[in-house]
């Protein structure tokens, strides 16, 4: 009981409202931050349009990883970075420059994930697309958490 009270008073109030209840805008757990998550998914679409244009122009054929990037969920991913870095340049040009990218992208795959759900509202669907509610789960986590 000695020590509960010991480390009442040396917590303070205002220490603890800084440090636990502050709310920051998003989750980080280690390195699993939005800037390492954002730039993760920057890369898997820089590699899923590389894969895409080699085996379409160049004539190249699929590489172990252009086939770990292929798909609807990191095409999803490639189409949202496309709009993600295009929407971020023009408001950036003509506004303050407050926009926030990630939680734009957090909310255009929590859009394409529920339009899937809309389709087909069963737990099937969920879990016939793991990698895609994994995506949506922590990008919105990131962004929002």
């Amino acid at each position: 009981m000695l020590c509960v009270l010991f480390l009442a008073s040396t917590v303070s109030a205002a220490r603890l409202s800084q440090s636990v209840l502050t709310l920051r805008g998003g989750m980080d757990i280690g390195p699993l931050n939005a800037d390492n998550v954002g730039a993760f998914m920057k890369v898997a679409a820089g590699v899923t349009a590389a894969g895409a244009i080699t085996e379409k122009y160049g004539g190249l054929g699929e590489t172990e990883l252009t086939k770990l990037f292929k798909g609807d969920v990191w095409t999803t991913n490639l189409i949202i970075a496309m709009v993600t870095g295009v929407v971020t340049n023009v408001l950036y040009s003509v506004s303050d420059g407050t926009f926030d990218a990630g939680k734009l992208t957090s909310l255009l795959w929590l859009a394409g994930f529920l339009m899937k759900l809309k389709d087909a509202p069963e737990i099937a669907t969920v879990m016939s697309n793991p990698v895609e509610a994994v995506v949506t789960i922590v990008m919105a986590l990131t962004a929002w958490a």
